[in-house]
């Protein structure tokens, strides 16, 4: 039988967890909706992911022991989940031709096709994410790399994959 004093004491080290969960969730969950949103390409599945690494980090909240890392570690949950979530929700859909989306037209200004969405589809998953958190987010490749579990040669290439993908999806030719 577990003493009153010991019940309190976790008691109170598991508000204090969750206290500290829902402030890192008010200041995060907007910037986390968004890559999650670059990188799922669908507002309801982004929001789904964002929740699923949310209770993810609520699970392995006590494995970060330094504060300060808690953002770039809730960050790294969140794309890594991201990224298995494109890869499991694309297959659905090659599965179930069905569900495809026709692309849409292109759009076109003044004679010059500035569809960048329509550019950035054409970028794998991973090679998205580099670019989103590099370019949008200002993370270096060895941060993206730390975030994507990947090696940061690796983050390298899909930077200048993705960036040779878009100019020739843009350019006039």
């Amino acid at each position: 039988m577990t003493p009153p004093a010991a019940l309190q004491a976790m008691a109170t080290d598991q508000w204090e967890r969750r206290e500290a969960l829902e402030q890192l969730v008010a200041a995060q969950q907007r910037r986390l909706f968004l890559i999650a949103l670059s990188i799922v390409r669908d507002p309801s599945e982004a929001e789904d992911a964002v929740q699923e690494s949310f209770l993810l980090a609520w699970r392995k909240w006590d494995a970060v022991r330094d504060e300060a890392k808690r953002q770039q570690w809730l960050t790294t949950i969140c794309v890594r989940h991201c990224l298995r979530r494109r890869r499991s929700l694309l297959r659905w859909r090659l599965a179930d031709p069905d569900t495809t989306t026709a692309a849409a037209e292109h759009a076109r200004f003044q004679g010059r096709l500035v569809d960048l969405d329509r550019a950035q589809a054409k970028l794998s998953r991973q090679q998205r994410a580099a670019l989103v958190l590099s370019y949008q987010y200002g993370y270096s490749a060895d941060q993206c790399a730390e975030l994507m579990g990947l090696a940061p040669g690796t983050v390298r290439s899909h930077l200048a994959r993705a960036l040779a993908t878009l100019r020739r999806e843009m350019s006039d030719d």
